[in-house]
């Protein structure tokens, strides 16, 4: 056993006094290295304070699909999700009793026609004994009370060459509206849309107006906002700019965010002038742009609507916030060291947030990147954010 420890100690104690005679002595105390951050520069900036709103994302069209004609549901061609273009069918119900229909007034037709010429035929024997009485009148060889009966007979053959045009009209107006209910057995997207619900299904009878799908134009969104009625003067001046042609310049001031985090862009602001007597509240509603398709109606929005009078503020990333339970604050750079500084965010603009002024000065180097494994007191390594963009 003694055989065993003795090496190992000696191996251990060797490499000590080798360091020793070098003269490189161990630095026990020597700490981490400094922690490499990406920094920022605050800033200082005049704007208007902005408030706070609630609202949600709403279809600017949303339909019940009906069915102008009753019948059986034969096909139904959408399930729940699906996207329908404009003039796509949805669902077709049996035609069997409107063909039958549309036979019958065809051969109807057919003997209303053959009676018209008959009687145009009648129409032009009866003109041509007329004219052959009236020549004959002309040279003596008849009496009015021939050519009389003649003129009765032309005029009749005329009243019943009408009827048999206005028969063979009626049929046709038949046939053409049971032609117009026989296409109307195929129900169709009245514009392009989701489809959310079906209130058929195949083999259904549906009467006429019956519900058939829910459709919901999901390409164009709204965003319905619940404003305080204090604020309805300044909605009006907002909205009153966006219908200028720098309407877009007017509207970069309405920060709207969803509830996933994705910032919502407005084209367009327009305020409905009633105020609610039980919440005292007001819409305002402003079309937005989905180009990434990641909105959907009912989505929970908020806005920040600029009110009060021009203060400074100062300025940092967003990325610079670091969030403590109910608590938040930023990182700030001093002499090597990161410090923690609270903050209280005062509204959203853009990718940055304005802060109480007087906590942090314009110029000062606050932590957006790396922050996250900081512990106060941290020394760094700070990286300017432009030349790391340079790099």
């Amino acid at each position: 056993m003694v055989r065993v420890l003795i090496p190992t100690l000696v191996s251990l104690v060797l490499p000590f006094a080798a360091a020793a005679q070098d003269g490189a002595p161990m630095d026990a105390a020597k700490g981490p290295p400094p922690t490499p951050v990406k920094v920022a520069e605050a800033r200082e900036e005049s704007l208007a304070p902005r408030k706070k709103v609630f609202g949600e994302l709403r279809a600017q069209r949303r339909t019940t699909v009906a069915a102008e004609e009753g019948g059986i549901v034969r096909e139904l061609l959408v399930n729940e999700g699906a996207r329908v273009r404009a003039g796509a069918p949805i669902a077709r119900l049996d035609g069997t009793r409107l063909e039958l229909e549309l036979g019958i007034l065809e051969a109807n037709a057919t003997v209303a026609r053959a009676t018209l010429v008959e009687r145009e035929l009648g129409q032009a024997r009866a003109e041509r004994d007329l004219e052959l009485l009236k020549r004959a009148a002309a040279q003596g060889g008849t009496n009015p009370r021939e050519l009389a009966d003649a003129e009765s007979d032309v005029a009749v053959a005329a009243a019943l060459v009408a009827q048999a045009k206005a028969a063979v009209a009626v049929i046709e107006r038949q046939s053409a509206l049971v032609a117009e209910r026989r296409r109307d057995l195929e129900i169709v997207a009245p514009f392009e849309g989701v489809v959310t619900k079906r209130h058929a299904e195949r083999g259904a009878w549906i009467a006429s107006g019956g519900a058939v799908v829910e459709l919901l134009d999901s390409g164009h969104l709204e965003a319905w906002f619940d404003v305080p009625q204090e604020m309805f003067a300044v909605a009006q001046r907002l909205a009153l700019s966006a219908s200028d042609r720098d309407g877009a310049a007017a509207l970069r001031v309405l920060e709207i965010q969803a509830s996933t985090g994705v910032r919502v862009e407005a084209t367009g602001l327009r305020v409905v002038p009633e105020i609610d007597a039980q919440t005292r509240t007001f819409h305002a509603i402003a079309t937005v742009r989905d180009d990434a398709a990641n909105l959907a109606a009912g989505l929970a929005l908020n806005a920040f609507v600029p009110q009060g009078p021009v203060a400074r503020w100062s300025i940092v990333p967003k990325d610079a916030l670091v969030y403590q339970g109910v608590n938040t604050s930023v990182f700030v750079v001093r002499n090597g060291v990161a410090v923690p500084t609270p903050v209280r965010v005062a509204f959203p603009i853009g990718d940055e947030v304005a802060l109480d002024p007087g906590v942090i000065a314009a110029g000062d180097a606050v932590v957006v990147e790396g922050n996250e494994r900081l512990i106060p007191g941290s020394a760094v390594a700070p990286i300017a954010a432009a030349t790391e963009a340079k790099q």
